[in-house]
């Protein structure tokens, strides 16, 4: 494996966790890891640094041109005071870590790719901001200042409705863990099931599954005997009936929804 940045081997990491929750004997292997990949990340300024930087970079959007050249210039010169070879050293532990805890290369696993081409571009431009004038590479730079601007510059896919994105593992596990975490020991494999279609779907199925799921719950609801409880199950139909797609609340729906079908049944 070549030496990987911190972007990537946070990437790693996440995803090495985020499949432990679905095998309760991964769990604590997985949290170890990445406690430990924590404190290798403590120990360096340079891997703080870059943490921050890639965070800071990733999150950020600036819709006005010179604004968001100067903030990625400002982040990109930071590393001013370290060599590239002291910034190569600090990626050789990551990518030994890597290595060590038996974590797949990058190739090998499902991982959002603009993702790593941003962290990649990041990467370049921090690269071949130390290096000496004769060693620069001026095609690199271009084409690695073109992707970081364009990324600052552009609304963050992830807010906008309707648009066919790879979703956020963090926040689903967000919702699925505040969910089911107090019984996470009795999840039957249903819910596990639905937790990974939830980390795995772009929104056209996480919609199509919301209809699914409004569909059945619906049909068993129709079809208890309405007698002493016809107030409880008309507002119920009438909440189910008004759920629309909305990516703000579509992970909460279809838990909710999941998790009141079993009740019914």
């Amino acid at each position: 494996m070549k030496n990987v940045n911190i972007g990537i081997a946070n990437l790693m990491v996440s995803n090495k966790l985020n499949e432990s929750y679905f095998n309760e004997k991964l769990i604590g292997e997985s949290k170890k890891i990445a406690f430990d990949f924590l404190d290798v990340v403590k120990k360096s300024p340079i891997l703080q640094l870059e943490f921050k930087v890639y965070n800071n970079i990733d999150g950020k959007h600036i819709e006005n041109e010179i604004l968001a050249k100067e903030y990625i210039d400002k982040h990109i010169k930071l590393f001013e005071v370290y060599t590239l070879e002291e910034i190569e050293a600090e990626h050789k532990k990551l990518t030994e870590f890597l290595t060590e805890n038996v974590i797949p290369n990058i190739t090998e696993a499902d991982y959002n790719l603009e993702k790593i081409d941003l962290y990649n571009a990041i990467d370049t431009l921090i690269a071949e901001s130390l290096k000496l004038s004769e060693d620069v590479d001026v095609d690199e730079i271009h084409e690695a200042f073109s992707l970081v601007f364009n990324h600052v510059k552009s609304e963050r896919k992830g807010l906008l409705e309707n648009v066919d994105v790879e979703p956020i593992n963090e926040d689903v596990l967000e919702i699925a863990v505040g969910k089911f975490n107090e019984k996470y020991a009795s999840l039957d494999e249903s819910d596990r099931e639905l937790l990974k279609t939830l980390i795995k779907a772009d929104w056209r199925e996480k919609k199509a599954l919301l209809e699914t799921y409004k569909t059945e719950t619906l049909g068993i609801l129709e079809g208890i005997d309405k007698e002493n409880v016809q107030d409880n199950i008309t507002k119920a139909i009438d909440k189910i009936k008004e759920m629309v797609y909305n990516k703000k609340d579509i992970d909460d729906n279809i838990i909710g929804l999941h998790e009141f079908k079993k009740e019914l049944l």
